[in-house]
């Protein structure tokens, strides 16, 4: 009868959901996969790595109540709410336009640099990522960071810095 127990305990830790266990950061921070506790745990949670996300939790069984609204969401298979880099979502002027981007890497855009003259024409109209990630000449092209950082405002205020410098100069 106790080596029957034995058996039956040990069927009941193998069919526990494993889920990894800590708190957002980067993913040396987070904890190890861990079998959860209770045959009624059949998911894990975590949050959803984009960057309005206020949950930063990972763990065991559903998300906790009130918290999908702010980022968690679920999963149903053994570590599956592994970590991962935050995606973040930002924008970046395409000609005149404001494009829609994200990435893993940061909030990056290109432009051309103003003493540009060739007609490359996804150079001249910018857009998202850097000079390198959209193979473009790095002496031609100009990376920023930040949302819209590579539209006409920033050369202008570039331009404005340059006058006052000026204007102090002959003063």
């Amino acid at each position: 009868m106790k080596v029957l127990a034995v058996f039956l305990g040990l069927i009941a830790v193998s069919s526990a959901m494993k889920c990894f266990n800590g708190t957002q950061g980067d993913k040396n921070d987070l904890g190890k996969s861990v079998n959860c506790t209770g045959d009624s745990v059949t998911k894990c949670h975590s949050p959803n790595n984009t960057e309005a996300v206020e949950f930063m939790e990972y763990g065991c069984g559903p998300c906790p109540d009130g918290t999908a609204a702010k980022g968690c969401i679920e999963c149903d298979t053994d570590d599956c709410n592994k970590w991962s880099a935050k995606t973040v979502e930002y924008h970046c002027y395409e000609g005149d336009a404001k494009a829609n981007c994200t990435s893993k890497s940061g909030m990056n855009c290109f432009s051309a640099r103003s003493n540009y003259t060739g007609n490359d024409e996804k150079l001249k109209s910018g857009g998202c990522g850097t000079c390198v990630e959209n193979k473009l000449n790095t002496t031609e092209c100009l990376d920023c960071k930040g949302d819209l950082c590579n539209g006409a405002g920033r050369m202008a205020v570039s331009f404005l810095a340059l006058l006052l410098a000026v204007a102090y100069w002959f003063s």
